[in-house]
């Protein structure tokens, strides 16, 4: 068995160098829908990106300095995709007639004479230069991101003027920084939880023989894991992840649990292969119950639009399988391999430690049992505040909350948007039979106008009436052939950004600097504002680009989390009916309802906000709660069956599987804690939300878990005895 596992293991790590990651509008959009066949479509036909180089001097209008610049603005010109560099000697040379002027002092005089808006768009501020590199049209973000690391290298080697300092920014060079930050941040954090988590095992389980088997297990199911992903063409995103802490989290519960019981069983004296038996028997069923009722909670994220939501299900569940299968076989292998004995001897002091939280445990159950009812109301009325405050948890979508403040890409950006207003343009997309029409032309004319004025978000508008303005004296031609002649004059290179053929065009409005809520309310407006202007009855106007894109994501979000955590609660619940056929077996319910809105309140309390990744937090809750909470359940009808009264059962079982469950549950939540240390808030929040969800998920497994129980408990015996008390053959029917 071990053999066949190291051999797959050898080829996992082969299989998973073929792992590929997502791009992200994939990630945050299906393009299967209209609005995302629309945002390829714009895309392709209209979007020409544009890479910005922040020039740091002394005077960015100094004569030598703009020399150097048309030496470096050739060399950029020749890298591929590239199709055009503006600066502002480019603007003296075409005043010069063609050339740069040889003069400093020509130089100086050309540039006090410009128009003040154009002068400010190559020099925004006395030691702040602006080039503008243009990618050639249609050319998709994943191609356009090849370019930066050329760019990069040839500003780094250009001849400048001593402190001279280039930053290439912009949207993509924004994106790829944030997005290589952020994996790279990942994998670091991630190799610190576990880490933590070999820390917390060792102190916690150190009162077992090889306590680090269960870190060989997880290691082993996680390259399945990768494997398995590579084969099934699943690429990485910020879902994926997001997903691989709980992988962690959950597959080191798994071979905790085997490796405690096994334990359990050698220390009461059963021999290898009766040990192995018994916990196969036992252990191995309890846990593939658990993991199905955790991937019902992860089923529940297939609902929600966002498909990294969808991939962090998808990853989630063939993890758990990974890491259970490793756990079930792999285990019972390595033991027989080292002929695993239990530690003996003098105990040590983390064993004489974990003997006191086992009396503990007992002693909590006989408490939680007598006050049973008022720990579930108090529970009860707390989740319920939780679950109905949890709609007011503001979600938080904007890339900027996202990264670091002082991320070099952040700061150069925002350097540039201070100064020019916002990188990314809010683009209406129009449909029609007939665009050139002079109904189309006027219209489209008409509402951009009216929506520079009207709202003081938008700071310009440009569209293919723009153009014509500008070509025909400031006027919008009256007639069809006047129009016709107008665009027959316009060049194709012009129009092509807002116009394609006679069926496809573009406004594009440039904004302030705006929150994703400020954009989501200004897109409600505009679109409310298109519908009011009545546009022609050939035209269908759309919102689209990484404008919508980032707003749609906040909608589809809020519309779907609730949903996913209601879901989940209905799949949890039907697969407890279906697999036990018994009524005590939705016991589990009531402590995940419990936990779940205790998340709640935690996150108000704390400040937390909703993110892309945290979105679905509530249906991965259910999952995990479900795994501790149905471990406490199967332990308990194990042991129901071999006590007298099942009162004794439930503190026998919280016993003998609280201290593993709370190992795993501990050691789960110190290695998420590494996740909070992470600059990056969207992840350090995420870290917080989860380690908080796992702490909840254990005193819901210890405490809620063995309340419930006891009111089943006694429901049973009160039923019993009206059963007895009422039966003709008993004491009381022969006195009556």
């Amino acid at each position: 068995m071990l053999a066949v596992m190291v051999i797959l293991f050898a080829a996992g790590l082969f299989a998973a160098t073929g792992i590929q990651f997502e791009s992200s509008s994939d990630q945050y959009l299906d393009k299967s829908t209209p609005a995302g066949i629309r945002y390829d479509q714009y895309n392709e036909q209209f979007v020409s990106d544009t890479y910005i180089l922040l020039i740091q001097t002394a005077d960015p209008a100094d004569h030598t300095l703009l020399q150097d610049l048309l030496i470096l603005e050739e060399e950029i010109k020749r890298l591929e995709y590239v199709t055009e560099t503006n600066s502002l000697a480019d603007v003296l040379k075409k005043v010069n007639g063609g050339m740069m002027p040889q003069n400093p002092e020509v130089t100086k005089d050309i540039i006090s004479l410009l128009p003040a808006e154009l002068r400010d768009t190559f020099i925004p501020d006395s030691q702040t230069g602006l080039l503008y590199v243009s990618i050639k049209q249609g050319i998709s973000t994943d191609i356009s991101q090849t370019i930066l690391p050329n760019l990069e290298t040839l500003t780094s080697e250009a001849d400048l003027p001593p402190g001279t300092v280039i930053d290439v920014t912009g949207a993509t060079p924004y994106n790829v920084e944030l997005q290589n930050d952020m994996v790279l941040s990942g994998v670091v954090l991630i190799v610190g939880a576990l880490i933590l988590m070999a820390i917390v095992l060792f102190i916690l389980f150190s009162n077992m023989r090889h306590w680090f088997l269960p870190l060989i297990l997880l290691s082993f199911g996680l390259v399945y894991t990768f494997a398995m992903l590579s084969m099934l063409g699943v690429k990485i995103n910020n879902g994926a992840i997001a997903s691989f802490p709980i992988l962690l989290g959950l597959g080191i519960d798994y071979a905790v649990q085997f490796h405690a019981r096994f334990d359990e069983e050698r220390r009461e004296g059963a021999t290898m292969e009766t040990a192995t038996r018994n916990t196969l028997k036992n252990t191995g069923p309890a846990v593939l119950l658990a993991m199905l009722a955790t991937s019902m909670g992860f089923i529940a994220m297939f609902i929600s639009p966002v498909p990294m939501i969808k991939t962090f299900a998808i990853v989630s569940i063939i993890g758990v399988t990974c890491c259970y299968l490793t756990a079930l076989f792999g285990f019972p292998a390595l033991a027989a391999l080292i002929g695993y004995i239990p530690k003996s001897g003098k105990p040590t002091l983390m064993m004489r430690i974990m003997n006191r939280y086992t009396h503990f445990l007992e002693g909590l159950v006989a408490r939680v049992s007598a006050a049973a009812v008022p720990v579930l109301i108090v529970a009860a009325v707390i989740a319920v505040a939780g679950i109905s405050l949890d709609p007011g948890i503001p979600i938080d979508t904007d890339t900027k909350s996202m990264a670091p403040a002082d991320l070099p890409a952040q700061i150069a950006l925002d350097k540039v948007q201070d100064v020019r207003g916002s990188v990314t343009p809010f683009p209406l997309y129009i449909r029609g039979d007939d665009l050139k029409s002079i109904d189309a032309i006027q219209w489209i004319d008409t509402f951009s106008t009216r929506a520079v004025s009207d709202h003081d978000e938008i700071t310009k508008a440009d569209s293919i009436a723009a153009l014509v303005r500008k070509e025909n004296n400031g006027l919008i031609p009256d007639d069809q052939g006047t129009l016709n002649a107008v665009l027959a004059k316009i060049p194709e290179a012009k129009k092509d950004p807002y116009l394609n053929g006679d069926t496809e065009a573009v406004i594009s409005f440039t904004t302030l600097i705006l929150t994703i809520d400020e954009q989501n309310e200004l897109k409600k407006q505009v679109m409310a504002d298109v519908i009011w202007s009545e546009p022609p009855p050939h035209i269908e106007v759309y919102p689209t680009g990484d404008f919508d894109l980032y707003t749609n994501l906040m909608d589809m979000i809020a519309s779907s989390k609730e949903a996913m955590t209601n879901l989940g609660f209905v799949l949890i619940f039907l697969f407890l009916i279906l697999a036990y056929r018994r009524i005590y077996a939705i016991t589990p319910v009531v402590p995940i309802i419990c936990i779940v809105g205790w998340n709640a309140i935690a996150m108000i309390l704390i400040g937390l906000h909703y993110n892309p990744i945290s979105a679905c937090l509530g249906s991965m809750t259910i999952g995990v709660a479900a795994e501790y909470t149905i471990l406490v359940m199967e332990r308990f009808t194990e042991e129901k069956e071999l006590a007298d009264d099942p009162s004794d059962a439930i503190r026998t079982s919280v016993q003998k599987i609280g201290s593993a469950v709370t190992v795993s549950g501990l050691v789960t939540a110190g290695g998420f804690s590494a996740l909070m240390l992470s600059v990056f808030p969207i992840v350090s929040s995420f870290g917080m939300s989860t380690v908080i969800a796992v702490l909840f998920s254990l005193v819901g497994a210890i405490v809620i878990m063995p309340a419930v129980l006891t009111l089943m408990v006694d429901a049973e015996k009160r039923l019993k005895k009206r059963k007895t008390d009422g039966h003709p053959g008993s004491s009381s029917g022969n006195r009556g």
